[in-house]
């Protein structure tokens, strides 16, 4: 389906009415059997270009990189704080 503008409408002013026309070959009066033709624009992964999706890989690898970093941070800061309670119970 494509929105229609009318040039009477300008396209940037908003109409008083508030009525939307939308066009299709397949949609036609009496011609139920052409509406199963009428699909939704799907984008697919073919249309992503190989450097958004290696910078997307990048972006991944250091994201994961820096929860382990922050991890093996918060393993070091756990001990440091059990080491802290027994020492101060003892």
């Amino acid at each position: 389906f494509r929105k229609v503008v009318h040039i009477e409408q300008g396209g940037l002013v908003k109409p008083e009415r508030d009525d939307t026309e939308f066009q299709h070959p397949c949609f036609l009066r009496g011609q139920e059997q052409l509406l199963e033709n009428i699909k939704r624009k799907v984008t697919s992964v073919s249309t992503l270009k190989s450097e958004d999706i290696k910078i997307r890989q990048d972006s991944v690898t250091k994201l994961l990189t820096d929860v382990q970093l922050m991890k093996g941070k918060q393993e070091c800061m756990d001990s440091k704080l059990l080491a802290m309670k027994h020492s101060f119970s003892s």
